[in-house]
């Protein structure tokens, strides 16, 4: 293996024993594994070159404004058509509240395209603290590419804490497994509209055996969430997670041919305008063997379920 030097916006090769690591981070480096040797700080994204897997072994990378700038982007940045992250601790320290829009929007993991695994990371406090601005994502994936093959893409074992606007959000033409994550309240939801896990348009998603916490919003103009689900692809599973904390809507459906299945949902705190279990807002979706309680509402637009049955239900 060689050493690498991550610096700016761009991962390229030094020679060994290069010494100026004031604003980067080391990896050793193989063909497709590059592994993060220390805790280390960046003012700008690491892109990652195609098919390469960013081992983070551990560490953690910190995010901080250039001197004169602002930090742009994601932390982490897949730049081709796979790409890998694991085991990688992500935060950021005293942002600027300077709202930036998009691919500069601020996220930790930005999959832009690409298909792979974000699998055993560690994201806390990526946000600019009490801003409005709607970026500050956890992981993020995204894919536009409607006419190509979907990105296939595995977000599992991740702990998503203190983001700002949603903890993991996927869109676009992309097969996702989001499996096994932990994801906190956000901590600007005083001031925006939250969401822990967001399903968007022309996904189909398994959501499954997460433990997601609620989001408040103490306005009647909107709702913030837990799991929310918007024109997703027919096939999407929502099974099995465990939704606590306080969250207007525990599980939102604003799609067509979604299951949601056994899911946990345990509501607690002040509740504001909204206070919904599980809403349904689609058609022909299923809600079968689902827990509900400490929500005002366990069920909208979708039949009370009898004990050991399934309910299809569709807006009239």
């Amino acid at each position: 293996m060689r050493r690498a030097w991550v610096l700016a916006v761009l991962l390229f090769f030094a020679p060994i024993g290069r010494a100026d690591a004031a604003d980067g981070c080391t990896f050793l480096t193989s063909d497709t594994t590059w592994t993060l040797e220390a805790d280390c700080a960046v003012s700008a994204s690491i892109v990652v070159p195609d098919g390469v897997t960013v081992d983070g072994n551990h560490h953690t990378i910190v995010a901080f404004d250039p001197a004169g700038g602002f930090f742009r982007g994601g932390v982490i940045v897949s730049a081709g058509a796979s790409a890998s992250v694991t085991n990688t601790v992500i935060t950021a320290v005293m942002l600027a509240n300077v709202c930036q829009e998009g691919a500069a929007r601020l996220r930790a993991i930005f999959f832009n395209g690409a298909s792979g695994v974000i699998r055993g990371n560690t994201i806390l406090n990526v946000s600019k603290e009490s801003s409005e601005c709607p970026e500050g994502n956890g992981i993020e994936v995204r894919n536009i590419d409607l006419d190509g093959a979907a990105a296939r893409v595995e977000i599992s074992g991740n702990v998503v804490e203190g983001f700002q606007k949603t903890g993991i959000v996927v869109s676009g033409n992309v097969d996702a497994t989001i499996r096994a994550n932990s994801v906190g309240p956000s901590s600007a939801q005083r001031v925006l509209v939250a969401n822990g896990i967001q399903v968007g348009a022309g996904t189909r998603a398994v959501i499954e055996g997460n433990t997601v916490a609620g989001n408040s919003w103490d306005r009647d103009d909107a709702a913030a969430t837990a799991i929310l689900l918007v024109n997703t692809a027919p096939g999407t599973v929502v099974r099995g997670n465990s939704i606590i904390g306080n969250a207007d809507v525990g599980i939102y459906v604003m799609a067509n041919g979604v299951s949601v299945e056994r899911n946990r949902l345990a509501d607690s705190g002040p509740d504001g305008t909204f206070d919904v279990g599980i809403g349904n807002y689609g058609d022909n979706n299923v809600f079968e063997g689902n827990s509900i309680t400490g929500f005002g509402i366990r069920y909208q637009n979708v039949p009370e379920p009898e004990t050991g049955r399934s309910v299809v239900a569709g807006l009239e």
